[in-house]
């Protein structure tokens, strides 16, 4: 089966994007209104793909690493300077793209090598035709998978966490070094929320981080303390549900990753899109 089967049934969303000189401050209102943690960023001329903007390459911005020397260095610290810097001066360059006409194998093959959630999907000159990413994978082929598959085999067990108390810029770190989006946010051993990398794009790409602004420096937002941006109301799964149910709930939801708990309650683990997606891997499924 071609990507391109996958491609039809979003034929009449558009196709979000941005340009190399939009402002890190537009691209973060347009990723956040189109809640979307990952953009492409193409030339305003020819459509042609030169970059794409991730969420965790504003992770990497607002302190996690190197890219946090542009408002450190540049700008000493004053993110309000920073953020109106073109989004070409922290964006990926030469990303991954993919054919319209690579099959569902290539693509998962893919993601999971590369460990990427999502590519633009270019033609042969490298013009944007659309973005492909896990959650379309696994809306497409979620029915295929056996009802006796279940969370427990394919979650992420031990997963890094984070506290109520720690403070934006140390989770930042924690996400970049580790490569996790999502960390579950445990006290005293208790699961009382989740924090993922599209927190900073809500609070960067809203209001939110300039009501907590006074002077303008980035310190401000990154001495917040997890607790003020957290999702509370988090849903979770148990380690024998169906991986089925499992990805519907993702898809129903709009979300990326679930916590999941035991009969005590205690975390087990964190079962995310991309465990899904690798059920798909091992000749599961015909695609």
């Amino acid at each position: 089966m071609k990507i391109h089967n996958i491609l039809k049934e979003k034929e009449e969303i558009e196709v979000v994007k941005i340009y190399p000189t939009t402002t890190i401050r537009d691209a973060l209102i347009t990723m956040n209104n189109s809640k979307t943690r990952r953009i492409p960023v193409v030339d305003a001329g020819t459509n042609k793909v030169v970059g794409v903007v991730t969420s965790m390459d504003i992770i990497d911005f607002i302190g996690g690493g190197p890219k946090y020397n542009l408002v450190k260095s540049k700008h000493n610290h004053n993110l309000l300077a920073a953020i109106n810097e073109p989004v070409k001066e922290i964006m990926a360059n030469n990303p991954i793209c993919v054919s319209e006409n690579i099959s569902l194998n290539e693509l998962i093959n893919i993601f999971l090598e590369k460990n990427i959630g999502g590519a633009p999907v270019v033609d042969k000159e490298y013009v944007l035709l659309s973005m492909i990413t896990e959650r379309n994978v696994i809306s497409h082929l979620k029915e295929g998978i056996e009802e006796s598959e279940t969370v427990e085999k394919y979650m992420t067990q031990d997963p890094i966490v984070a506290t109520p108390g720690e403070r934006l810029k140390d989770v930042a770190r924690t996400m970049l070094r580790n490569g996790f989006r999502r960390l579950p946010v445990l006290s005293e051993g208790k699961l009382v929320g989740m924090v993922t990398s599209t927190d900073f794009i809500r609070i960067l790409g809203s209001d939110w981080a300039f009501n907590h602004m006074t002077t303008g420096n980035v310190r401000e937002i990154t001495n917040v303390r997890v607790s003020d941006i957290m999702k509370k109301d988090i849903l979770v799964v148990n380690p024998n549900d169906s991986l089925r149910s499992t990805a519907e709930i993702m898809i129903k939801n709009d979300i990326g990753a679930l916590p999941v708990v035991g009969e005590d309650n205690k975390l087990k683990g964190v079962i995310t899109e991309k465990d899904i997606v690798s059920y798909f891997n091992k000749g599961n499924n015909k695609r």
